[in-house]
């Protein structure tokens, strides 16, 4: 069931200040520069990682391009026409499913549904949906009846129902058990080849961020600069699935940990990186 059209996003010189309150305490109010100077360029069909530190802007930038927010100087566009409010192209998927307890999960699914669709169009869509994630069995299940990564599958199924030409995903894995999450991951890029959207997908975790996107962006702050910026893109080499051993894929994971401030176990304890594990001293 692919999407009408997978969209492009573009964010031209995007800036995100807010306003502080003056606190109880005398201190005045003042404004905090969260994102600075943000151009990018995402194709349509793409899929690109966000990552960072927390509170570096990640889910900021995800949400201007949604409309959800709004930058406070600089402009972000899908298909080249501008984001200016909530954005029906788009659709958000959470860190937590967000399911009504009292729906089924065929009935949260079907409230991703676009207004104006038939009874039949829309049993048809919610189906069609809910193969597409494994949940065909469990349809007349409520989120209490089902495990975590069943009731975030139900909550991606939502996110697809009206085909968007974007899909917005914030750590959406990241509250699920490690094994679950490698399979979410899995799901998700048989989700992808079955309906090719443009994804944009905020993590944390560097090894989900090979193994799903085409490029990755880093934000980070600039030393004597306040706000963040866009540090690095790299490009993630070979087609998906990607093998989670290739060591192609391990140079660059080293290479991001080393952005992001995480240095190799052995510098850290100041024996050299090599290829065996050494034996840390005690």
């Amino acid at each position: 069931m692919s999407p009408a059209s997978a969209f492009p996003v573009a964010f031209v010189d995007v800036a995100r200040e807010f306003a502080v309150p003056k606190t109880r305490g005398g201190a005045s109010a003042h404004s905090r520069l969260v994102l600075r100077d943000v151009t990018l360029e995402i194709a349509a069909g793409e899929v690109v990682a966000i990552l960072g530190a927390s509170g570096c802007g990640k889910s900021t930038l995800l949400r201007i391009a949604g409309g959800l927010d709004s930058p406070s100087t600089g402009a972000t566009t899908i298909d080249g026409s501008a984001v200016t409010g909530v954005d029906a192209r788009c659709a958000v998927g959470f860190q937590e499913p967000r399911l009504l307890p009292w729906r089924t999960l065929a009935g949260n699914v079907a409230l991703g549904l676009p207004r104006g669709l038939d009874r039949e169009a829309r049993d048809e869509r919610v189906t069609r949906l809910l193969d597409l994630v494994g949940l065909s069995a469990s349809a007349g299940l409520r989120p209490r009846e089902v495990s975590g990564g069943m009731a975030q599958r139900a909550s991606l199924a939502r996110a697809l129902a009206r085909n968007p030409g974007v899909l917005l995903l914030d750590e959406p894995f990241g509250a699920l058990d490690a094994l679950t999450r490698l399979k979410m991951q899995d799901l998700l890029l048989e989700v992808h080849r079955a309906a090719p959207t443009t994804i944009l997908l905020v993590t944390h975790d560097v090894d989900e961020a090979l193994q799903l996107a085409d490029r990755i962006i880093l934000l980070g702050a600039e030393e004597g600069r306040p706000g963040a910026t866009i540090r690095r893109v790299l490009t993630v080499p070979g087609s998906r699935p990607r093998d989670r051993g290739s060591a192609e894929l391990a140079e660059l994971r080293a290479e991001l940990l080393d952005l992001l401030g995480v240095d190799r176990h052995g510098h850290a304890r100041g024996i050299p990186a090599s290829s065996t594990i050494p034996a840390f001293p005690s």
